[in-house]
């Protein structure tokens, strides 16, 4: 038996300039708290691309993937949950927001994070460490290689054993 059904979540960490990108809720349980952007991986998607889409969704920013920052997994209800914080590179630094689902949205400083009211604890953790991630995992798209979405992320030392094997 295979199939395991599972709450798959993610978030998009964008720092620029020395301050991290963070939204507020605007509705739900979470509302008035603040993470990063987030949401869930649909059908068909790779964790990857759906958190570019949501990036752009909640906050108008386009970006790309610069490596895992974080990962967090628990049972929920009896339901696997796994969320992937990704480290993003912003292309484009214009917000724009749909305020039905984000309240505010702000650029902050490493010294700012202690005075915000979080989501959750794991999401204060998630965006201090994407000031001091020093061994993050980087990603290696190989989706030309293998004919379909394909993305393994290995820490640096690692990195070279792949190229190798795919020469």
């Amino acid at each position: 038996m295979r199939s395991n059904q599972c709450d798959l979540g993610v978030a998009a960490c964008v720092i620029h300039e020395g301050r991290i990108l963070l939204v507020q809720e605007a509705k739900g349980p979470h509302k008035g708290l603040w993470g990063v952007p987030k949401g869930f991986v649909e059908n068909g998607e790779t964790p990857s691309s759906a958190t570019i889409r949501e990036l752009k969704e909640e906050c108008g920013i386009d970006g790309r993937i610069d490596s895992v920052i974080g990962l967090r997994e628990c049972v929920r209800n009896g339901q696997t949950a796994v969320f992937i914080a990704y480290l993003v590179k912003s292309i484009s630094t214009d917000i724009s927001f749909d305020n039905d689902e984000i309240m505010d949205i702000g650029w902050f400083s490493f010294e700012d994070l202690q005075s915000i009211d979080w989501l959750s604890p794991t999401m204060h953790s998630i965006a201090s460490t994407s000031f001091t991630a020093s061994k993050q995992m980087k990603i290696h798209d190989i989706s030309s290689q293998r004919g379909a979405p394909y993305v393994v992320y290995l820490g640096s030392n690692q990195s070279r054993i792949l190229m190798e094997a795919l020469r």
